[in-house]
């Protein structure tokens, strides 16, 4: 989506930034990356590691090979392992996207992984909470795509090594380990590592903050990143992700991704942040005594923007900085204080030490802009002249807080080819969202939902139930009366007037073209498919002669 000047946006209050104290969030999940440029050594640090493969490993359906057992008391980071257990280090390979040669003489290089794990007695490997991992990816300049293309070597020939671990406080501590499981499963000394590391090639790529806290406020969780989802959209135009499951209680899950958090008084970054609110897997199994019970909520840097680079490691504070601001503001728009936290075996929870952070403050003014702006669309759509079709279908989905497709047809008697119609023309105005599978039809938050059910009452006043029943009743029985009764029609009081949805006078009959004799392209089909413009019995295609197509 491209990008408008910030100028042209206009539309939220600017935030307050106030100085607040809070629990600091711990720092979770941290990953950074370094070229060395070991090209001209005997023995590069990728080279060396696709030597250690053949000799510990040799065959890839033998996979994964140990390449060191780890005594943890070398390793002041490394925790002791679960008794009757040990520390290893094994090795796994995979193809990667660069090689030498083209075509049928192509031949790809591949990368190899040390992934830290516990090895038990039957020599079955497990995870745990802490994890380190370093990955080595080759950097030569003879490297090129299957098609020929040269492989860009940004920072130069030799090794490209990154690795990825948990519970660091900074990036120091990262670049550290990932020296300490080169030591440990090469002969290579640190100092080597050090004099061959390019300085500019050290750069982030992953950090992450986060708090666990009581169940109990999940919902408001939720709920206040599905609000900072909506302001941000608003607010600008933003390359914006967001995934969420709903039930009828509220939100199971949410998962927010975007590059305009500055809309809402963050400070501006030249990255995406990724927020989500998340559970371990079988966490209903869990008892609620134990911490995977209950849900996190966590900040993390999720790629450049554009073609940025990705902040180098002395960045760190600063990115960090910004990912707690993000936890901890959210956090107290929902309400979440030091009490609700909940601590595990790696972070304190409710103890956490408290740090100094800047909270954007004004967001009930920026929700209540956004909010009185739905409300006019929804004002709007309710109130569409010769038709009560959109008016029915908001009612059915606020009465029942989100209703399926199949509720709305039984409902509200409109062909459901009429329903997805209005449905998608209302996602993309924002009134509403098509969430889950099967689709559910919501509102975008329930501060929206509230609003719908009033401005609803207000424009009908007189309008009851069985009002509506009957005007289900009548839409029914006219399709019924039509030639094609599948056909998108949603004649309402007037006689011959055609509906938004609809495609023609009363008693039409269908009418097929070939795509060929079509004044569109494939990709506008392909999009009116997508987005339910059109429904799956209103396009043919011919199988008789292409078996690939059933």
């Amino acid at each position: 989506m491209p990008s408008t000047p910030d100028a042209t946006i206009g539309t939220l209050p600017d935030p307050r930034l106030e100085d607040r104290v809070a629990p600091e969030p711990a720092a979770h999940g941290a990953g950074v990356q370094a070229v060395l440029n070991d090209a001209s050594r005997d023995l590069s640090v990728y080279s060396a590691l696709h030597q250690l493969w053949y000799d510990v490993v040799g065959d890839r359906e033998e996979e994964p090979g140990i390449a060191a057992v780890v005594d943890f008391d070398d390793l002041p980071w490394l925790e002791a392992p679960t008794p009757g257990r040990e520390w290893v280090v094994k090795l796994t390979s995979s193809r990667w996207k660069a090689g030498t040669g083209t075509g049928d003489d192509y031949s790809a290089y591949y990368e190899y992984l040390l992934t830290f794990r516990e090895r038990d007695e039957d020599g079955d490997l497990h995870k745990t909470g802490q994890a380190c991992s370093v990955r080595a990816l080759p950097q030569f300049a003879d490297l090129n795509y299957k098609d020929g293309e040269s492989l860009t070597l940004q920072y130069g020939e030799g090794s490209l090594v990154k690795c990825q671990t948990t519970w660091a406080d900074s990036s120091d501590e990262v670049e550290a380990r990932m020296f300490d499981v080169l030591e440990l499963v090469l002969d290579v000394d640190r100092g080597r590592l050090l004099a061959d590391r390019n300085d500019e090639s050290r750069r982030l790529t992953k950090v992450e903050a986060h708090h666990r806290f009581d169940i109990g406020w999940k919902r408001q969780v939720v709920e206040t990143i599905d609000q900072t989802r909506e302001l941000i959209a608003y607010g600008g135009q933003s390359e914006i992700e967001a995934h969420q499951l709903r039930q009828r209680e509220g939100y199971l899950e949410a998962l927010l991704d975007a590059d305009r958090w500055h809309l809402l008084g963050f400070p501006r970054t030249s990255y995406d942040i990724e927020l989500k609110c998340y559970q371990a897997a079988g966490w209903t199994e869990i008892p609620r005594e134990d911490p995977a019970h209950h849900p996190k909520l966590e900040a993390s840097f999720a790629g450049a923007t554009g073609d940025s680079a990705l902040p180098h490691v002395d960045e760190w504070d600063e990115v960090i900085q910004t990912l707690r601001e993000v936890v901890s503001s959210h956090l107290e728009w929902a309400g979440v204080g030091r009490e609700e936290l909940i601590a595990d075996d790696y972070q304190p929870g409710p103890a956490s030490a408290e740090y100094r952070y800047t909270h954007p403050a004004g967001r009930r003014a920026q929700l209540r802009e956004r909010y009185e702006a739905v409300g006019t669309e929804i004002h709007r759509e309710a109130l569409k002249a010769n038709t009560q079709a959109v008016y029915d279908i908001l009612r059915v989905v606020a009465t029942e807080s989100g209703a399926s497709y199949d509720t709305l047809e039984e409902r509200t008697g409109l062909a459901r080819s009429t329903i997805r119609y209005h449905v998608s023309r209302l996602a993309e105005i924002g009134v509403c969202e098509k969430v889950s599978n099967p689709v559910l039809v919501v509102f975008p938050s329930l501060a929206v939902l509230d609003e719908a059910e009033d401005i609803l009452r207000r424009i009908y006043p007189d309008d009851q139930v069985d009002d509506m029943m009957e005007r289900a009743e009548e839409r029914r029985e006219r399709r019924e009366e039509r030639d094609d009764p599948s056909s998108v029609d949603d004649q309402e009081e007037s006689d011959d007037q055609e509906d938004d949805a609809g495609d023609g006078d009363r008693g039409r009959t269908s009418e097929w073209a070939y795509f060929r004799d079509l004044s569109i392209e494939p990709h506008q089909l392909a999009n009116a498919l997508d987005r339910e413009y059109l429904d799956g019995d209103e396009v043919r295609v011919r199988t008789d002669r292409r078996d690939w197509v059933e």
